[in-house]
Parts: structure tokens; sequence; C-alpha cells
């Protein structure tokens, strides 16, 4: 049994080295040819050397793309392939294009399998190319020696909380939008500028221009001659807009004087939103909460589950390190409390009901 606990452990540590040591593989090539495979701990590398896929892990392993930078790899991460169906650290997950030019995630020794892209006929030559622009393309070399696209990467994204983009009914303004609710608005584009919340997004390193005739709608952003940065607009899990510094955060809101453009929840009469919680983290007895079916809740859904719900008085994530998943109690749990800074759960306590802790 300790020996059992050491590999483990062993595992644990490997893991962890790979996810934080600093982006270098002795991979250095931008494609993945069919019936190769990037293993766990190997990268691809743009031939700009501006961007990089591998594997990241820490208690679960993910496909990522992520600026080829001095940041931290969580600080610069671009796109996701399995952000909803995580695996397990110790089932070694490797990246293939199959004898199909199917686009793969392989693991448990090849026993289970999650399909990024599968065609609907068989091809030869596939491969696929992580290009300067951070896209990850699947391509087939024709008999002329001609490549086509069937697949990009930035096309497939796991279902979250909040969405940045154009706005679907205003498409000359942006916005964040929680599941299918505007959370954040940028107000109208006019002469040049959004005539709201233009404080917050002038401050970005994008100079943003706006398009739109018969063939296209869009919003462009283009760095800024003034700073070094390449910009990147990253919205998290929590619907904080950044892009290196922090543009856009609604959660911080005084709702006496809201972050300009924060669009307040609505919420049933038992509450108000000077309703707020404390973070305890410490040791907690599984006690009288209910838990959520599936692991896509964010923290932010988390807390609306528990602000929409009358009698609850505690929320937290069901899984700790990915803040994903959701529990609620309607008791408070405190009397099962042994607070502990380094513990593993955070619960997040209704103020008037957790003070006292």
């Amino acid at each position: 049994m300790a020996s059992k606990a050491l590999k483990v452990l062993i595992l644990h540590f490997l893991c962890l080295l790979l996810f934080l040591r600093p982006s270098s593989s002795s991979y250095q090539t931008d494609t993945l040819v069919q019936g190769q495979g990037l293993m766990l701990g190997e990268e691809l590398l743009s031939t700009g050397i501006f961007f990089r896929l591998g594997f990241g892990c820490f208690s679960k392993c993910y496909l990522l793309i992520w600026r080829n930078d001095k940041r931290a790899r969580l600080e610069n991460i671009v796109w996701v392939a399995n952000r909803n169906t995580p695996i397990s650290f110790d089932a070694f997950p490797s990246l293939t294009i199959d004898d199909y030019g199917n686009l793969t995630i392989s693991y448990d020794g090849g026993r289970s399998t999650f399909v990024l892209y599968s065609g609907q006929e068989a091809r030869l030559n596939a491969s696929a190319v992580l290009l300067n622009s951070g896209n990850f393309v699947l391509r087939e070399l024709n008999s002329d020696g001609s490549g086509s696209g069937s697949w990009r990467g930035v096309d497939v994204f796991a279902e979250g909380s909040f969405t940045f983009g154009l706005d679907p009914n205003h498409t000359n303004q942006l916005v964040i939008l929680w599941r299918q609710d505007i959370y954040w608005t940028s107000g109208s584009w006019y002469n040049g500028s959004f005539n709201s919340s233009s404080s917050l997004l002038t401050d970005s390193y994008c100079d943003f221009s706006y398009i739109s005739n018969e063939t296209e709608t869009s919003f462009t952003c283009v760095r800024k001659d003034s700073t070094p940065l390449y910009p990147q607009l990253a919205i998290d899990y929590l619907g904080v807009l950044s892009d290196g510094r922090t543009l856009v955060n609604c959660t911080t809101s005084d709702f006496s004087n809201p972050c300009e453009g924060c669009v307040p929840q609505e919420l049933p009469e038992c509450r108000s939103h000077y309703h707020t919680f404390t973070p305890y983290s410490g040791l907690w007895d599984d006690i009288d909460g209910f838990r959520f079916e599936g692991d896509n809740l964010t923290l932010m859904d988390c807390k609306s589950k528990c602000l929409n719900n009358c009698s609850c008085v505690a929320y937290a994530s069901t899984i700790q390190d990915a803040q994903t998943g959701c529990q609620i109690w309607w008791r408070s749990p405190r009397q099962y409390f042994l607070q502990d800074f380094n513990a593993p759960r955070t619960i997040y306590v209704l103020d008037s009901e957790g003070k006292s802790i």
C-alpha cells in the first residue's frame, strides 16, 4: 500500500513539473503528421515562435495552446481543447492523427479517446499545423502537392459561463454574456469610439476599429504603437476581461456606484446586491448540502444559484482545483468546520450567517 501511494505521489510530482516548467522541448516542429503521436512533455512550436501546443497537467491534464512568452503557462493560455473532459494526470495522454485522418487525444494506454475531429471519409497524408496566428489546423495533402484545410481548433471550444464578442442584437457594440444574459456592454460604437465605458477599453493595448458592410460586421483589435506587447483579450471564468491588465471586472462593483457598463443580475425579493459571502478555507463534513449535476458550473454560476435560492446560506465548488461543479447549503456548516488555511476546499458563507465562525 505504501509503495502504491509513493508511486502516485511521484506521478503527481512529475506532472506538476511538466505543468510548471519553462517551455522547452526536443519536439521543435510546428506539425503533427499522420501516424505520429504528441506525448505528454512534448510540444509543437509555431514557425514564428509565437505559440506552443502541448499537454498541461496538474491534478488533471488538458491539451493547450499558449503564447510563447515569459509568463507562467496559466497566464497565457489561448485555447483549451478538452476543458469539459479533463484527463487524469496518470493516464498519460497523447495527441494523434489516426489512419482515417481523425484527430484524437488517446489516454489510458489507448483504451480511451477524446475526438477533436472526425471526418466523413478516410484521409491520407493528413497533418495538423500550429500556425503563427495561434490557430491549430488539420490539413490533407492532395495528390498534386496542394493542401486543403478541414478543421481549425479555434472553431472548437468548450462551453463556458462567459462569452465576449459582438452583441447579437446590436452589432455595433461589444458585450459580455453570462450564459445567454447580458452581463456587461461597451455601449454603441460612434465616431471612432464607444459612447459608453470608453474609459475601460481605451486603457487596453488594443486600438479598436469597426467594420460594417454587406459582407462583414466585425470589430478588430490592433496593437497600439505605444505598447511593445501583442494584444491578447481574454475573459476568465469569473467574467473578468483583461489584456494583461484588468479592463472589465463586474464582480467587484460597488452597487451604489457600479462599474460602467455592468448589468446587475436580477435577484428574488429575498436577496439584494448587497448580500456578500466570505470565503473560509478548512475541513468540512459533507452535511446536508445539495450537489448539482455536472462539472461545467463555474464558481460564479454556483454563487448565482445560491443567491437565487432564498434558503441558501453557503456555496462551494465541488472540484476545488478547477473551480467547477457546485454544492450549496441550506443550513450553515459552521459547526462542522475546522479552520485550516492549507486545506484543499473553500466554502463561501453568507455574511449574515457566517461572521461568527
